[in-house]
């Protein structure tokens, strides 16, 4: 009995010793800051590890996550509609898109360089297969599809405006390419041609 009482006594004594004055206390580990939220998303900044890094999580109007990732930089989330986000996500130099049905729990496909759309359609520079100026239904691989190859040799080009004709819907895109700076104009149509046959 002596000899645990004796332990007792040791253990307290040890503990009370590393609690003085001089010892520095621990620093908490910081936990993520919210950048940005709203009904059905969050974006956070975490500099826990001496590194930042940004997640971002979205749930469908039900609360069901529809995805949660970590990023290098921080995306960019816009609300398109109450149905509807946009989330901008840039990697190096390249931008991409993502859109989230809310309503319908959906997820489209990464869109790059997109740089219009309307809660349906999105157009957008693909550089896959060459250039080309792209719309396309947003959800539905099956949907509205237009595709016009630009015939340029140029490493990359840049949309600088986008404009929809109120009487055709039909997209006028202005866009650069090389160091050379000459501005060019492609027409992109937002709904199929009508059929001649009647």
């Amino acid at each position: 009995m002596k000899k645990r009482i004796a332990a007792i006594m040791l253990l307290m004594l040890t503990l009370l010793a590393g609690c003085g004055e001089n010892t520095p206390a621990e620093t908490p580990t910081p936990s993520a800051a919210i950048l940005s939220q709203g009904d059905c998303f969050v974006v956070a900044e975490d500099n826990s590890s001496g590194i930042t890094k940004y997640s971002y999580t979205i749930k469908d109007k039900s609360g069901a996550e529809l995805e949660s990732a970590i990023c290098a930089n921080q995306p960019r989330v816009a609300v398109i509609n109450d149905d509807l986000l946009g989330v901008r996500f840039y990697v190096n130099d390249k931008t991409f898109c993502r859109y989230y049905d809310l309503k319908n729990g959906r997820v489209s496909d990464s869109f790059f360089n997109a740089f219009w759309d309307n809660g349906k359609l999105v157009a957008y520079h693909d550089y896959d297969n060459g250039h080309r100026l792209m719309v396309r239904d947003m959800f539905d691989e099956n949907g509205y599809y237009y595709e016009l190859d630009l015939d340029v040799q140029a490493l990359s080009i840049t949309v600088t405006a986008c404009e929809q004709s109120e009487d055709t819907g039909d997209l006028t895109v202005t866009y650069t390419y090389g160091d050379g700076g000459a501005e060019y104009s492609a027409t992109l149509p937002t709904k199929p041609a009508e059929s001649e046959d009647k």
